[in-house]
């Protein structure tokens, strides 16, 4: 017996690229980037009459050195605190990661591996002993009342 429709699906080439979806999202983000702002976010004025602005004169140009940015010590301090916030966040991670490992490297994952390190198991066998009569009691119970 012979399946033709799996023959082709292996004989045939791996996922192409389709170049009609490609080009029709290269154009919708370029018509997006490129459109005009809509007319109600030029100015909010509700139906009101425009009003004339007078424009300022430009002031005085004069040659500064540009000193309107963040001093050497401010820009120390962002940094430094930016470290310390993620020394801190790296410290709760790995104090995390560790409290897990000790966690489960005492309790176990299996019970081999609990029976092998000398830990109990989580179920008792008393308890394990009554469930198993009281399911008896139970069974009995039913049979019974048939």
């Amino acid at each position: 017996m012979h399946l033709t429709g799996r023959v082709r699906a292996l004989d045939s080439p791996p996922m192409a690229v389709r170049l009609k979806p490609l080009l029709a999202l290269a154009a919708l983000t370029l018509a997006v980037g490129l459109a005009a702002p809509a007319g109600a976010q030029q100015a909010p004025t509700l139906g009101a009459p425009e009003t004339q602005t007078d424009t300022a004169a430009p002031p005085d140009t004069t040659s500064t050195s540009g000193g309107g940015g963040l001093k050497t010590w401010q820009e120390v301090l962002i940094f430094g605190a930016g470290v310390i916030l993620l020394g801190g966040i790296a410290f709760a991670i790995v104090g995390d990661a560790r409290d897990r490992t000790r966690r489960m490297s005492r309790h176990g994952t299996s019970a081999e591996a609990a029976g092998a390190a000398g830990i109990p198991h989580k179920h008792s066998q008393q308890a394990k002993q009554r469930a198993r009569a009281k399911a008896r009691a139970a069974k009995a119970q039913r049979r019974k009342n048939r």
